[in-house]
């Protein structure tokens, strides 16, 4: 992975500036307007002036000239005379300290004591203590009341200031300094005083390790270990960005260095100058510009590829094209975007690294690792996905455009879709049922079929007793659409298993035995070709048809509240509550003088039901009976099934 990350970096570093890894790009809003300004510190008047004659528009050259550095976050002084309009506070911290504290400085000058106090010169440390007096003129200028009563810093100020559209944004401002005593007529941009250039140039532009030492000898050369290569400017790693995948490789010694002595690895952890900085561009690379993140089962996540040692791969390409396959295989993407991508395929060899991540952008701290994933794997996931998608489609018994329709947008089916079928308890975060499941399917490893009927019982239950908010990643409806949650939920855990199905990671006991065979009506023929189509098996079908007369037993009491649907265990059915079931739908049919509509399901049911060794898994049982009672549930399929079943009888 490592040789992976130091390829990347090494594109990304091409043409690039020495400057261009230690800066930060402002947020664009595309829609907006977007200005950069300088604020003017004026010794002279002691004031800080704002004005719209020195506003510019935003232009990305403007990032480099005027040293927008990253904020540095964890215990850094702020050094920032430049900064996005989001981030004026580190400005203030920079030349005024820390926010609501008495102080007697800027983090600035702190900062420039700990790298380098040679740079300070008395001259320095007059801007300094002249440009701190405007403290309080800074703070009143700049701050707003919040909803709590406390006073906070917002580039809204300026924006006002300068009578701002809504369209109209302050993106990016630094600090000029006007003074007659230090500059006379020249207005000062702080970025371009000497000092200050120094050291930041001192701070992020290191120096290149001498290969020679003090005594004129050639420095024996140390190993670097992020090429396994021997070179004589390896030193211990030092990351320009706290937000950085490569803090895993440092300071997460459970994964990648498990034999290093975690209190040495500034010692045994060393890389040569060169690499640091591949390395430091390739992270931002799939962090940010790459657009390789991606939330899998809502945890964040970074993709990192991992190419042959001697693969030559197009790597601007085929990052795009592994960007565009996560979108599809874990976004929430429309139908257009499938169509256009899916057939889309990458031919290199080569495996993808899924790293789940925690960071508020300060920090970054690795939490888990699916690993070695096949392209050609993952492709085929992708591939079964949309095959099962379009499978469905033509699969009567169901509309399952409507089905996977969410939000009123259609998209196609994927691992998104199947995230809220998983049932994630609150109380439970820390335990992701949802992404153990997915890992387990991308490092194709075998999944056992009774975990997902537990997993589809779960689900049940919180829509039948409405339990939103003990799961919160379950799509929330009411009671009055029962009926159409335990039919989404369970076509799209049938297409899902379809999935499973294909890329062989389940077993479901099939019947392969059935055949195609013209029946006498449209109804049964639907029925029949479903159980060929899905290749259910006699106790699959035994409950089917159970589940048939749950439905049309539902259907006669369509105007009580309280309906036979509450006699289903749904946590589990065994033989006992199945005949138990049995006999109260035929009572209720007989109730209702109605029992013609359940003789012909019925006697279906007792064919195919093995009274004297029933293996069936009790959970197992319960989604074969709404598989069965979901079939056909339209009022126009209903009311057909009450002809047929009337002329049957």
């Amino acid at each position: 992975m490592l040789e992976t990350l130091l390829k990347i970096g090494d594109w990304q570093s091409q043409g690039k500036s020495p400057w261009t890894r230690f800066l930060e790009k402002p947020k664009l809003k595309e829609e907006a307007k977007n200005y950069i300004l300088p604020l003017i510190f004026d010794l002279d008047n002691n004031d800080i002036i704002v004005s719209g004659e020195s506003l510019y528009e935003y232009d990305e050259k403007y990032v480099e000239k005027w040293k927008s550095i990253k904020v540095q976050g964890g215990n850094n002084k702020a050094i920032y005379a430049t900064s996005s309009g989001d981030k004026i506070n580190q400005i203030y911290k920079a030349f005024f300290g820390k926010e609501d504290a008495e102080t007697k400085n800027g983090e600035l000058l702190e900062a420039f004591e700990k790298v380098d106090s040679t740079l300070l010169t008395e001259e320095f440390k007059s801007i300094l203590a002249s440009i701190f007096k405007l403290k309080d003129v800074f703070w009143e200028k700049f701050t707003i009341e919040s909803k709590n009563g406390i006073r906070e810093l917002k580039i809204k100020t300026i924006e006002d200031f300068l009578g701002f559209a809504n369209n109209q944004k302050l993106v990016l401002i630094t600090i000029a300094v006007k003074s007659q005593k230090l500059f006379g007529d020249k207005l000062q941009y702080f970025f371009e005083i000497p000092e200050y250039l120094a050291f930041l140039e001192k701070k992020f532009l290191k120096e290149e390790i001498v290969a020679i030492s003090e005594k004129g000898k050639p420095l024996k050369p140390k190993l670097c270990y992020a090429s396994g290569t021997s070179e004589t400017d390896v030193e211990g790693l030092s990351l320009s960005n706290r937000f950085s995948l490569n803090k895993m490789f440092v300071e997460e010694t459970k994964n990648y260095a498990s034999n290093f002595d975690k209190d040495r690895f500034s010692i045994n952890y060393q890389v040569s100058q060169s690499n640091q900085e591949k390395l430091d561009f390739a992270s931002n690379f799939l962090l940010n510009e790459g657009k390789l993140r991606v939330k899998i089962a809502n945890v964040d996540h970074v993709i990192i590829p991992q190419f042959q040692t001697n693969s030559e791969v197009d790597l601007e390409l085929t990052l795009n094209k592994i960007r565009i396959k996560s979108e599809l295989l874990f976004g929430f993407e429309d139908l257009d975007f499938f169509v256009e991508n899916i057939n889309d395929e990458v031919d290199d060899i080569f495996w993808l690294n899924f790293l789940a991540y925690e960071s508020d952008g300060n920090f970054f701290k690795s939490t888990e690792l699916i690993k070695d994933v096949s392209i050609f794997h993952f492709q085929k996931v992708n591939k079964e996905f949309w095959k099962t998608h379009n499978e469905f489609l033509r699969v009567k018994g169901f509309d399952w455009n409507t089905i996977i329709t969410e939000y009123g947008k259609g998209k196609g089916f994927n691992l998104n879709s199947v995230y809220s079928l998983i049932p994630l308890r609150k109380d439970k975060e820390k335990k992701n049922k949802a992404l153990s499941l997915f890992k387990s399917i991308l490092e194709n490893r075998k999944i056992e079929k009774e975990t997902l009927f537990a997993y589809y019982c779960e689900l049940i239950l919180c829509h039948y007793y409405e339990r939103y908010r003990s799961y919160t990643n379950v799509h929330k409806s009411s009671g009055d659409y029962l009926y159409f949650s335990i039919r989404n939920s369970t076509f799209k855990y049938l297409a899902f298993i379809e999935v499973l199905k294909k890329l062989n990671i389940i077993d479901m006991n099939e019947d392969n035995k059935m055949t195609n065979e013209e029946l006498g009506n449209k109804y049964d023929q639907a029925i029949h070709d479903f159980f060929v189509k899905m290749n259910f098996n006699q106790n699959q079908r035994a409950m089917f048809y159970l589940g048939r007369m749950l439905n049309a037993v539902e259907f006669i009491q369509k105007e009580k509240k309280k309906t036979v649907i509450q006699k289903v265990n749904f946590q589990g059915m065994d033989i006992d509550d199945i005949q138990r079931l049995r006999i109260s739908l035929v009572d209720k049919a007989k109730q209702y003088s109605k029992i013609g509509k359940v003789v012909f399901t019925d006697r279906k049911f007792g064919e195919l039901f093995d009274f004297n060794n029933w293996q069936m898994n009790p959970q197992e049982a319960v989604f074969f009976l709404l598989t069965g009672y979901s079939f056909g549930i339209s009022t126009n399929e209903a009311e057909t099934l009450e002809e047929i079943e009337e002329d049957i009888n």
